[in-house]
């Protein structure tokens, strides 16, 4: 599964290529560049979308809430467990089928990180694309409003496929990796409009292993800084 990423690009690189508005200031204040963003702290990354026909830059949490009238305390113990939506299910979950509908977007990421189990030692990759500066992350996004405030919260998450060959000789234990999109997929994705038998056959869509490159980083990955040393390769 994909629980942590690197988001270091400028948002408005981002928006340049997506040819998408950036956010409000106040939303665009919570964009940081993340070497190594854990999921599981539920930061803020650059999510693409679509409203009213014009593409969007947004700052969103990583986790999805649903849009359900229960207590934010509740909610924030789902988003736990929604980092990550396994394409098969998304049209049977709860947490996930009223999103597939009409709430689909991209997360420019420039890298992700998976373990590889080897003799019974974890050890950490860092997986980029081989051309492009970022991965089109399939995702889905969700507004919750906290019933103790009114406050809405935008939240994501970020949809997983069965591994192709390249990503199962790495994450070799789930087998497991994000749907990375090709840029021509896009626009279909992120249409609100787009047919439910579209967004099936996109779902299916796997990238092929030669536009992937993977290498060692550090053993303590996890306890690691937020900074460029995360990216370093390791030989050993």
């Amino acid at each position: 599964m994909c629980y942590t990423a690197t988001q270091v690009t400028k948002a408005y690189e981002f928006q340049d290529f997506y040819k998408a508005s950036l956010p409000k200031p106040e939303s665009l204040e919570k964009l940081q560049p993340l070497f190594k963003a854990s999921g599981f702290v539920h930061p803020y990354l650059a999510v693409i979308f679509q409203k009213n026909n014009k593409r969007q830059l947004e700052a969103m949490k990583w986790g999805l809430m649903p849009t359900w009238k229960k207590p934010l305390t509740d909610m924030v113990k789902l988003a736990k467990s929604t980092l990550n939506a396994k394409a098969e299910t998304l049209r049977t979950l709860p947490s996930f089928r009223a999103s597939v509908k009409d709430k689909r977007c991209i997360i420019p990421v420039n890298s992700f990180f998976e373990y590889k189990h080897v003799d019974g030692d974890k050890l950490p990759y860092l997986i980029h694309p081989k051309e492009q500066p970022f991965f089109n992350l399939a995702g889905l996004y969700s507004h919750y409003k906290n019933p103790d405030n009114n406050e809405w919260l935008t939240t994501f998450t970020i949809v997983t496929e069965p591994a192709n060959v390249f990503m199962s000789d790495i994450h070799n234990s789930a087998k497991r990796m994000p749907l990375m999109l090709s840029n021509e997929l896009i626009a279909d994705w992120i249409n609100p409009d787009s047919p439910s038998s579209m967004v099936d056959e996109i779902l299916k869509y796997a990238c092929d292993d030669s536009s992937l490159l993977a290498y060692r980083v550090r053993r303590d990955l996890i306890k690691a800084p937020n900074d460029e040393s995360v990216l370093t390769p390791i030989n050993f």
